[in-house]
């Protein structure tokens, strides 16, 4: 009879013991995941990033997961009434562990990555992902690695133009795994006059995952799907 009981009390302290890790894990996060509507508004307000979610783009594949798409409130591509891709913002729960995918787009001069051009959409990720000391801390982390002058991705070309990855890199931090990507494009149109112009845009993707593990699974499974 006593051994039940040794037993009984065992099995409490444990479950007590993982409801406070697992409470302190939520602790450490300011947001939750699967990312809402209202918190993505409110970090947009938050780092001035000009932009509306746009309603009919969101999404959502499986359970625990949704996707946004953000634009410009006011600007539109060339000749259309399409408002600007700004990006998208792809969040979920795997399995226990939270993980964010952002992609961000917008013009610029160099086909080589300036952090300092890129402050606000890195900051933006930073405090929907949650749970860092400080929103910049993995702004700072890039801010402080050699950008490698001779890393070019194979070019895709576009009409009058092409597209290629100049940057790669990553960062584990204490509160996660970090990856970036940027992708620069460069394509020829004409203004209202005729006379040929060149536009210059890039894109940059910034993940952050919970852990390098699941970094790896996933990266994993993808690779399975893709030699299927």
């Amino acid at each position: 009879m006593k051994r039940l009981i040794y037993v009984f009390l065992a099995v409490c302290v444990l479950g007590i013991l993982f409801s406070l890790i697992g409470s302190k894990k939520d602790e450490r996060f300011q947001t939750t995941f699967p990312l809402e509507e209202e918190e993505i508004t409110a970090t947009l307000e938050k780092v001035g990033l000009p932009g509306v979610i746009s309603e009919s783009e969101t999404d959502s594949y499986r359970k625990g997961h949704i996707q946004y798409v953000v634009r410009s409130p006011t600007e539109t591509y060339d000749g259309t009434n399409n408002s600007v891709f700004l990006a998208d913002i792809s969040s979920a729960n795997y399995k226990g562990e939270r993980m964010l995918y952002t992609i961000f787009d917008q013009s610029v001069d160099s086909e080589q990555i300036v952090w300092e051009d890129w402050k606000q959409q890195i900051v933006f990720a930073t405090l929907l992902y949650g749970g860092f000391e400080n929103e910049e801390e993995v702004y700072q982390a890039f801010l402080e690695k050699e950008v490698p002058k001779d890393f070019f991705g194979k070019a895709v070309e576009l009409p009058a133009g092409y597209s290629r990855m100049s940057y790669r890199g990553d960062v584990q931090l204490p509160e996660g795994y970090c990856m970036v990507a940027y992708t620069f494009s460069s394509r020829r149109t004409y203004n209202e006059d005729g006379f040929p112009i060149k536009k210059q845009s890039a894109s940059l993707r910034v993940n952050i995952y919970e852990s390098y593990e699941l970094y790896q699974k996933l990266s994993t499974n993808q690779q399975g799907k893709t030699n299927r």
